[in-house]
């Protein structure tokens, strides 16, 4: 499977500002994950209701403020993790960014698993995959 990197560009909201006038920490993870479903868009990848991918891990660096403007968050594809015997990936790692202008605010480290909703068990990045391509799943 090969995936590029993304790019989506956001505008700071009034309500993302905290009393200081900047982005509330927390809705930069909101712009990460803004960022991972126009990522799954832009690959022609349509999520369903079975087969879904759940953050397993946050890793995030904040590193300047961000005010009022445009963001732009990159994303991108940067590792399968672990894989059994039969080669089989049920983690993906994305590397994504959020910048404003020539300034990096955030970089973070996001693990995905990936689960059957009805049967609540973990399943593989291939069946993700094959389950979220329109015509295929």
């Amino acid at each position: 499977m090969e995936f590029g990197d993304t790019r989506l560009t956001l505008l700071v909201r009034p309500n993302d500002l905290d009393p200081l006038g900047h982005v509330n920490n927390a809705v930069a993870v909101e712009y990460l994950e803004a960022g991972r479903w126009h990522w799954l868009g832009q690959h022609g990848l349509v999520p369903g209701d079975r087969v879904v991918s759940v953050v397993a891990r946050c890793e995030l660096d904040y590193r300047a403020e961000i005010g009022r403007g445009e963001v732009e968050v990159h994303t991108d594809l940067t590792s399968p993790d672990q894989y059994d015997e039969d080669g089989l990936t049920y983690r993906a790692r994305f590397r994504q960014r959020i910048a404003q202008g020539a300034v990096t605010a955030v970089d973070a480290l996001v693990t995905v698993a990936f689960l059957d909703s009805h049967q609540r068990c973990l399943v593989t990045l291939q069946d993700y995959v094959e389950a979220s391509t329109p015509g295929k799943g």
